[in-house]
């Protein structure tokens, strides 16, 4: 198991800065520096970012901070967004999936300008220190606009600090918790933590031994130290030695705005979660103030902690949030010779921030590909059109050329394309006159009536062969053979008998070569 040897904390505030130096060797033992220095800030000039960065090196540089390649910070939590969300399932790459849509229906900015952080949650436990069952799982989520991050990030470089993580700084107050009870403290598993700075109060809520509301609430030991100054009639400074020297019992009325705060944040969670807090820590350099700790935690209806909660004399109370960012999990291992720390919960935004601008990256390089995608579907699309429209002209041509092979067959070759409409008119002209020779569907004179009228009259049983059949309107003239003369005879009276016939007259009779043949010459007109 890797050992870091040495890390250093470094909490960065209005009025000071604050630097803890946690060392542990290789047997084991370990040693922690306290380092602090104050900063003017009653002048607005004493608030520039050249005066504090020119104040921060010389803080690292007096005490050789720099030689320390581990250094943590934090951004307060008044600059992020911070929510513990559920879902009722415990498959981390689903968790992974889903946090992102989470957090982009809960804050008005893309995910692309914020640096999110999450931790899961582990199960909560019970009075008697027994895991809680819960089929699905709780996810604390952090989500910081980048510039905040990129600021933060600036303001370090320009002290020629590069930091190894970036942490929240309630989440620094419960590392101090999870520090304490890796030293076998007995540390209330329903803990409320408040650290009390010169500008804003750092909240922690410890339900069941788990993280649930970080919050930073603007109200500090200076609203304090300004109005003892106004009661007192006396400078800033003044006001500060005299305020160290005061029992709470004398301030207790300017303090009622951050008990206000504090009560409603706890009630909030108890009336929602059905759980209740037990025991209060005030630490940071508020807890200077005589008694604070009792005080606080009786307008709370909370028992304050002690030895016996792990909190004694040697626990950080004024460097809570560097000593927290010194223990950083993720970069503090547990010592191999002793009992680990149950919990490894911390949170690092410049990885965080790391991941979402890879993430960035990776989805400008997927737009990249998808524009190429498109411009290559688009081409292909182009292709096939050409291909399928360079068929259609070919299947075109043959089709014309078999339209032409046949219309040439139909009308000829000398006929032009173009007039095949006059030329089937003239082609059809042609057909109807030729039925009309033989058509008898429009009266007398034609050929199909007079043959059928003709040939209806021939008597039966005589043997009729017809060498040459002419019709020229009503009058039929036929030359024929039959086998006698008297067969002639009779084929004869048989047409002058009927009434359809007007006259009958053979012009000439012979006998033919053959036995029993006679040839004989007939007209025959047909009545109209």
């Amino acid at each position: 198991m890797a050992i870091v040897t040495e890390c250093v904390g470094l909490d960065i505030g209005q009025t000071g800065l604050k630097a803890v130096r946690f060392r542990r060797r290789l047997s084991g033992r370990e040693s922690i520096d306290y380092f602090q220095h104050p900063m003017p800030f009653t002048r607005p000039e004493d608030l520039e970012p050249a005066r504090r960065v020119t104040s921060l090196r010389g803080f690292l540089w007096q005490h050789g901070l720099y030689a320390s390649d581990r250094l943590v910070t934090a951004i307060p939590c008044q600059d992020l967004f911070i929510r513990t969300l559920s879902f009722p399932f415990k498959d981390s790459s689903k968790l992974a999936q889903v946090v992102p849509f989470e957090v982009e229906n809960l804050v008005p900015m893309p995910l692309d300008e914020l640096a999110i952080g999450s931790l899961v949650l582990p199960p909560g436990h019970t009075a008697n220190g027994a895991p809680r069952e819960h089929k699905g799982s709780d996810v604390l989520v952090t989500a910081a606009p980048k510039d905040k991050v990129a600021e933060h990030l600036r303001f370090l470089a320009q002290a020629d600090v590069e930091p190894s993580a970036i942490n929240v700084d309630a989440m620094a107050l419960f590392s101090v918790t999870q520090y304490l009870r890796s030293e076998h403290g007995g540390v209330p598993n329903d803990l409320v933590i408040i650290d009390v700075g010169a500008s804003k109060t750092t909240l922690c809520l410890i339900h069941e031994g788990r993280p649930v509301v970080l919050r930073t609430i603007l109200w500090g030991g200076n609203h304090l130290t300004h109005a003892l100054a106004v009661r007192e009639a006396c400078s800033f400074a003044d006001a500060e030695r005299r305020k160290r020297a005061m029992a709470v019992e004398h301030v207790d009325a300017w303090l009622e705005p951050l008990l206000r705060e504090l009560r409603v944040t706890i009630q909030a969670y108890e009336g929602t979660e059905r759980g209740r807090f037990t025991h209060c820590w005030v630490s940071g350099g508020g807890a200077k103030l005589r008694e604070v700790g009792g005080f606080v935690a009786r307008q709370l209806g909370l028992y304050p902690v002690g030895p016996r909660q792990g909190f004694g004399a040697d626990s950080p109370k004024a460097f809570s949030i560097a000593f927290g960012l010194a223990i950083h999990p993720k970069i503090v291992k547990p010592r191999w010779r002793f009992t680990p720390s149950p919990l490894g919960l911390a949170l690092d935004l410049k990885s965080a921030g790391g991941e979402s601008a890879s993430a960035a990256a990776i989805s400008k390089q997927d737009r990249r590909l998808m524009i190429g995608a498109v411009v290559v579907i688009g081409l292909l699309a182009l292709a096939d059109f050409s291909i399928h429209l360079m068929l259609k002209d070919q299947r075109v041509a043959k089709l014309k050329a078999a339209l032409q092979t046949q219309y040439e067959q139909v009308f000829g070759s000398s006929a032009l394309p173009g007039d095949e409409l006059d030329q089937a008119r003239y082609r059809m002209g042609q057909v109807d006159k030729a039925l009309a020779v033989i058509d008898s569907s429009q009266g007398h004179g034609k050929v199909l009536r007079t043959l059928s009228t003709f040939v209806r009259q021939l008597p039966a049983g005589t043997s009729v062969k017809v060498r040459e059949l002419t019709v020229d309107g009503g009058t039929i003239l036929m030359e024929a053979e039959t086998t006698s003369f008297d067969a002639v005879d009779k084929i004869k009276h048989t047409f002058i008998a009927n009434p359809q016939f007007e006259d009958a007259t053979v012009t000439e009779t012979r006998v033919g070569a053959a036995p029993n043949q006679v040839v004989f010459r007939m007209t025959v007109t047909v009545r109209p």
